[in-house]
């Protein structure tokens, strides 16, 4: 594996150039100053935010290194056994989280199609993950003619996990996710009520305070329409 990274240089004060605003947000860079390190595709396979000095930032760089080789040797395996489901979710997953969403799908798909009774139990988390991703797509282009159908991909993710997979680890995450993203279309009533029954039968504190959280902001939005 060549030991490269792109580098992404982004100044957020140059309004010159229109790829500064696309790696913000392709890359969800919260803070100043952030390093990406990136895949030759543009996938995101590790970042690290704020100022590090050599000695601190050398371990960041062997870890993101590390991390890039053991996708690879994964690749390879795929290639092996491309029927392989709990494989192939594991390759989505990976995807989604480098934010390549086109590449995870055809991936999840085949993890979907090979893997119908969970065996490899991944497949609730393949559904969340691309459930967020298409309601992250859905935050960037809401006036897009292509919004409509990230709504209903991620909203229908997210009800896979609700309906089919009530016992997984992501059950509630999916019923968060689902409240923000009926909120984020202005779908306000749905929200509410998915994030209510969350908040009144959740008995994970953290989850609990998110959707309460959320449910405030929803109603505000709502009451201001």
């Amino acid at each position: 594996m060549s030991k490269k990274f792109v580098t992404i240089k982004v100044n957020p004060e140059d309004t010159e150039h229109p790829e500064n605003r696309e790696a913000l947000m392709r890359y969800e860079v919260r803070g100043y100053p952030t390093i990406v390190f990136a895949s030759s595709d543009g996938g995101m396979i590790a970042e690290h935010v704020g100022f590090a000095g050599p000695d601190r930032f050398a371990p960041v760089i062997e870890a993101a290194l590390e991390k890039e080789e053991a996708f690879s040797k994964k690749l390879a395996e795929l290639e092996k056994k491309p029927d392989d489901a709990k494989l192939n979710a594991q390759v989505a997953l990976t995807y989604l989280e480098r934010k390549q969403l086109e590449k995870a799908v055809p991936f999840s798909e085949k993890a979907f199609e090979h893997d119908p009774r969970n065996k490899s139990k991944l497949i609730p988390n393949v559904h969340n993950q691309l459930g967020i991703a298409y309601a992250t797509t859905l935050d960037a282009m809401l006036e897009s003619p292509e919004a409509e159908s990230s709504f209903e991909k991620a909203v229908s993710h997210f009800k896979t996990v609700i309906d089919k997979y009530p016992k997984s680890d992501v059950y509630e995450h999916a019923q968060f996710y689902l409240g923000v993203t009926y909120g984020i279309k202005g779908h306000f009533e749905d929200a509410i009520a998915v994030l209510e029954k969350l908040a009144h039968h959740t008995s994970d504190e953290n989850i609990k305070r998110s959707a309460e959280a959320r449910l405030e902001q929803v109603r505000d939005l709502a009451g201001s329409k």
